[in-house]
């Protein structure tokens, strides 16, 4: 579940380059991928924290795996689409 939604913010990054290409006023790309790293980074993970119970053990074991997996996989995919969508775009433009 988390890695079909690091895929679908993925998909969100890349559309929103290609609107920012073609749009008029132009946001610099950082910016960009700056936005999408402090999802990934403090806004994402805690969207799929599980919810603590209150009659048994609440282990942060979970939570770790979650952080740590949109600390990795979100940051390389965030890295990769900028690098695909900037390889891309030189390469048809050329």
């Amino acid at each position: 579940m988390i890695l079909i939604f690091i895929l679908g913010v993925a998909l969100l990054q890349y559309f929103l380059n290609v609107w920012n290409s073609k749009s008029k006023t132009k946001i610099p790309k950082f910016i960009i991928v700056l936005l999408f790293l402090i999802g990934h980074f403090f806004v994402f993970p805690q969207w799929f924290f599980p919810e603590p119970d209150p009659k048994g053990i609440n282990c942060g074991m979970p939570m770790l795996g979650i952080t740590l997996g949109f600390w990795i996989y979100g940051s390389l995919q965030v890295v990769l689409t900028q690098l695909f969508f900037s390889f891309r775009k030189k390469r048809t433009h050329s």
